[in-house]
């Protein structure tokens, strides 16, 4: 009968010297660890695949084919909505402001300019934002 058989029975446990105990929970610390480590590798493997395979730069064709078609594009209905929007950009921050220097700010606060960040907006942003703005309001 071997060490682990040993150690695994109840009733020949008590009969194991401290060294045998000191190595049959070494073996058991050192399996346990060794199957968690090629879990975890076998998991970073799979994720690691699946990054590549779904990664942008996979498709090399589609690049060109991508340049073409914003090249062909016609200019998005958004330039009327975005006016709107910095008008609503605009009056938010003010009240935001105004809301802070009511509640004991210092009243040190100014807004200076107000620049809009690079990219391209969609309808469906504009009215995800103002969605947003509405969902907050008391």
């Amino acid at each position: 009968m071997g060490l682990m058989d040993k150690f695994a029975d109840p009733s020949l446990f008590d009969s194991l010297s401290f060294g045998d105990k000191m190595a049959g929970s070494a073996i058991t610390m050192l399996m346990g660890m060794g199957i968690t480590f090629v879990v975890l590798m076998l998991l970073w493997g799979v994720f690691a695949l699946m990054g590549k395979a779904m990664s942008p730069s996979a498709k090399k064709g589609d690049k060109a084919s991508k340049a073409e078609t914003k090249a062909n594009a016609t200019p998005s209905v958004a330039a009327p909505a975005a006016a709107k929007t910095d008008d609503v950009l605009t009056a938010v921050i003010a009240a935001a402001i105004a809301a802070y220097q009511s509640e004991g700010g210092t009243g040190n606060l100014v807004v200076r300019k107000i620049q809009r960040l690079s990219g391209e907006t969609t309808l469906w942003t504009n009215a995800a934002r103002e969605d947003c703005i509405e969902s907050r309001r008391f």
